[in-house]
């Protein structure tokens, strides 16, 4: 083997990318909307705010609140996978229910034009489980993938006047990725050992994350409402992960060798947006958001680096690189409120966000190729504390793979997957000490 020796055979990277729980994000690798009553409107929101969690999204709407306002909100993620290639019949991903818990406190006082809150937010992120797998090796074995990414974003807005307001959100986060690519399986090639397999497990490379979040909010009517966002490019560290690499079936090691791994080239999107709501009437809201994810720049080829073996013999260095060349994306999010009376309000929602996955790099491990999305939700009020609760469906989209490049496509040409989704969203937001309502200020607010 060579000083710096290169495996082509291994996949699995592809899915492991950003949070405490794992997560499936669905435009992208973020999540259609963060709280009940985003997501019930199809994750429209950017000119209105919705309680506490705007800061997730626009923190400018912070400076429409007043008094003391929490929010506790939990996401259960249900998704279905599926892939075939030339080696399998259809295998289904394992089952599993992903919880995606957020939290969020904002004070904004009566006779100050600041206002401040601290949430604590699951972004997104993306994991697969295959099991009971025919490999290219004779071999039946597993691929496992996990990307996780939790900030805490202190925020703060200004309000100019009761008809503007700018804010920011500095958000501090951690992310880290797990994959096991075939861990059970060693194959060496004694005519070509460059074109060897060993397993590989990778657990728990990750670190600090950290972006920028700016929105604006301006009210030009008081049935009209604007607002637009921007987030920087997240500064991503994928460091201090344990690599088992597979060496019982190479020659003069035998042996499974643990290395020190880290993994480079793999950022969550900048993004930009703006959307306008619209208050037809005393009971109806009416929302439209359009976002740009900049994926093109975020994600592209991603290395992993293992180094320091624990064997004496072992190559001192693996060197794992990945082509992705996601593509940017554009996502459009509308919906509306209907306030039934003055304790129930329900909602309903679109969300159509472009596959940034090119076909010719996709891999089962790492499927965020959902586009549709339909939603409904409803909210009902108790005294100062209203319940809320959102149901989301991802529908099927189907892709295949027939890229013959084995250096990208590891799965081999033909290899189509499946993904689709339903995420359920159940919460509950209280204000405290809320005082003089501002004057005319356009929020949800008021109302359940």
């Amino acid at each position: 083997m060579t000083h710096r020796t290169k495996f082509v055979a291994i996949a699995a990277l592809l899915a492991a990318l950003g949070v405490p729980p794992a997560a499936w994000a669905t435009n992208g690798m973020y999540m259609t909307g963060y709280g009940a009553e985003t997501m019930g409107r199809g994750g429209a929101n950017l000119a209105i705010s919705d309680r506490s969690l705007a800061l997730n999204f626009n923190p400018a709407g912070l400076g429409q609140l007043q008094g003391n306002h929490f929010t506790l909100n939990l996401a259960a993620l249900a998704p279905s996978l599926d892939y075939e290639n030339g080696v399998n019949d259809t295998i289904h991903g394992r089952d599993s229910l992903f919880l995606l818990p957020a939290f969020a406190y904002v004070r904004a006082g009566e006779d100050t034009r600041w206002s401040w809150g601290l949430g604590f937010v699951g972004q997104g992120g993306m994991g697969a489980t295959f099991e009971h797998e025919n490999t290219f090796f004779g071999t039946r074995d597993e691929t496992f993938s996990e990307v996780r990414f939790m900030t805490v974003s202190p925020s703060v807005a200004y309000s100019f006047s009761d008809d503007m307001a700018v804010g920011a959100s500095l958000n501090l986060g951690y992310a880290d990725a797990s994959f096991r690519f075939f861990p059970r399986t060693s194959f060496f090639n004694p005519q070509n050992p460059q074109m060897s397999f060993p397993g590989v497990d990778m657990r728990r490379a990750g670190g600090l994350q950290t972006n920028l979040r700016l929105g604006w909010w301006w009210r030009p009517d008081p049935q009209v409402s604007v607002g637009a966002v921007y987030q920087t490019e997240t500064h991503s560290d994928y460091s201090g992960g344990d690599m088992t690499v597979n060496f019982t079936g190479f020659p003069g090691l035998e042996r499974k060798v643990r290395y020190d791994a880290e993994m480079d080239g793999f950022t969550f999107a900048a993004q930009a947006g703006v959307g306008v709501a619209v208050r037809p009437t005393d009971r109806w809201v009416l929302a439209l958001d359009l976002k740009r994810y900049f994926w093109d720049h975020a994600i592209d080829t991603i290395t992993v680096t293992a180094t320091d073996p624990d064997v004496p013999g072992a190559p001192p260095e693996l060197v794992y690189p990945f082509v992705f060349d996601w593509k940017d994306q554009w996502v459009v999010a509308a919906g509306g409120d209907y306030r039934v009376n003055d304790l129930l309000t329900l909602r309903g929602g679109l969300n159509y966000g472009e596959n940034p996955v090119p076909d010719h790099t996709l891999n089962p491990l790492f499927p965020a190729t959902t586009e549709r999305h339909a939603s409904v939700g409803a909210s009902y009020l108790i005294g100062n504390k209203t319940i809320e609760l959102a149901v989301e469906r991802a529908f099927a989209s189907d892709h295949v793979n027939n890229n013959p490049d084995f250096l990208v496509n590891q799965f081999g040409p033909g290899s189509r997957v499946g993904h689709s989704q339903w995420t359920t969203t159940l919460g509950i937001s209280w204000a405290l000490d809320r005082g003089r309502e501002k004057a005319g200020r356009y929020s949800q607010e008021t109302k359940p």
